[in-house]
């Protein structure tokens, strides 16, 4: 994958049903990419119709291929902003005790498995000096980027100790190590992608949960860690006069065969009904944000089976607290091809659903979602979504009688198979 951002939704520490089930979701998502593997390459080579020629145009410059990973993490970074507060709120209220520093050692490990499968002889893009010069280049664009950017701008962090958060180092880090080892051995296995990408992104999730960084931080320094190695590469290129590889996975792509998709999602909720009443105290709603990862598979035909994790969190007034919904859902789905690159998809899953006030399970139902989207897709291996849908539950609002409904409007980030 060219880029994954693969988050696990905060789950909540005492819900161990929950987290079963999550689990059982994800492995059935995951499974679904070695089935799609088996099936790209035919599909890709298939007869359809060309990209049109303003694409074909940038395409060919290697500006494109240099900043097309990391112009929409910076863009997901910006959008990110008006939402960086709430998702504080919703960690601190339900994971303030988390600390672990894992973080801290995982961003190396990409770069400690490039060295590693390089020392034992296995073929790889570039040979020894090509690939320490890449490296080198690399991590000193990476580090002048972040260390500039950290003392110009002096963010507070999230937990107030320091005026340096944006952007966040480590998971610059993570990100630069995990390219550089998907461009040198993207070719032995897929897995040597997902597994970087995992790794990376997990420390960003690291950075968030540790209360270490916003989620702008970690998103804009996930584009830098990627800016940064393919600038490496492209300079080392022209320093031992090679040909730029522009994409490294040597399969025809025509931009018109249907990808499936895994992916991170975010947006914002409208919650139903606005007013209700708790242990008789009048409250009202804030809008909420949505989180979570979904992925779906998809054969040609447009039909697909895809499934979604997320949480719903808003804000109550008279210092209620945060109310919230998690959601564990499956079902069918159908995609159609608008123009190459473009896709949009309709989709109906239905599953199990909590309702969460603070830290507290206070119900658990069954749950409806119906949605559309809109995907665009960058890359043979990276796109991004658009996302509307509504969500109907059986779970009973605390006093107000009726049911918990809510709206979600969003963006996802997608790694597309």
């Amino acid at each position: 994958f060219r880029t994954i951002i693969f988050t696990f939704t905060p789950i909540y520490a005492n819900n161990h049903s929950l987290m079963h089930k999550f689990i059982i979701v994800l492995i059935f998502l995951l499974s679904c990419i070695s089935l799609k593997a088996q099936t790209f390459i035919r599909d890709s080579v298939q007869e359809t119709k060309k990209e049109p020629s303003w694409i074909l145009k940038y395409r060919n410059k290697p500006a494109y291929y240099i900043l097309r990973s990391s112009v929409p993490l910076f863009l997901s970074s910006a959008v990110s902003l008006t939402v960086d507060e709430q998702i504080r709120k919703t960690r601190n209220v339900h994971l303030s005790d988390f600390s672990n520093q894992f973080d801290n050692y995982l961003q190396y490990a990409p770069m400690v498995a490039m060295f590693g499968m390089k020392a034992a002889g296995l073929k790889s893009r570039s040979n020894w000096g090509e690939m320490l010069t890449a490296d080198v280049l690399s991590a000193a664009t990476m580090a002048g980027i972040v260390n500039g950017l950290k003392y110009t701008v002096k963010r507070k962090r999230p937990d107030n100790s320091k005026r340096n958060s944006f952007p966040s180092g480590h998971t610059a880090t993570a990100f630069m190590a995990a390219n550089l080892l998907y461009k040198e051995y993207a070719d032995l296995s897929p897995w040597v992608g997902i597994s970087a990408y995992s790794a990376a992104s997990l420390v960003a999730i690291g950075r968030m949960l540790n209360n270490r960084h916003w989620m702008s931080d970690v998103l804009a320094g996930a584009g830098i860690g990627l800016l940064s190695s393919e600038l490496g590469y492209f300079l080392s290129d022209i320093i031992f006069k090679k040909k730029y590889i522009k994409d490294v996975l040597g399969i025809p792509t025509d931009y018109t065969t249907i990808p499936s998709y895994f992916e991170y999602t975010l947006g914002y909720s409208c919650v139903f009904p606005h007013e209700l009443s708790i242990n008789g105290c009048l409250v009202s709603t804030y809008g909420g944000i949505n989180t979570g990862i979904s992925g779906s598979y998809h054969w040609q035909s447009g039909f697909g089976i895809g499934g979604t994790t997320t949480i719903m969190s808003a804000n109550l007034t008279n210092h209620q607290g945060i109310v919230g919904n998690a959601t564990l859902a499956i079902g069918p789905s159908y995609t159609k091809l608008l123009l190459p690159r473009l896709f949009l998809e309709n989709y109906l899953y239905c599953g199990y659903t909590e309702l969460l006030y603070n830290q507290e399970r206070t119900h658990s139902g069954f749950g409806i979602q119906l949605g559309t989207s809109v995907l665009g897709q960058l890359t043979p291996t990276m796109g991004m979504r658009a996302y509307a849908d509504y969500a109907y539950t059986t779970l009973p609002f605390f006093e107000t009688g009726k049911r918990l409904n809510y709206l979600n409007l969003g963006i996802a980030v997608s790694a597309l198979f």
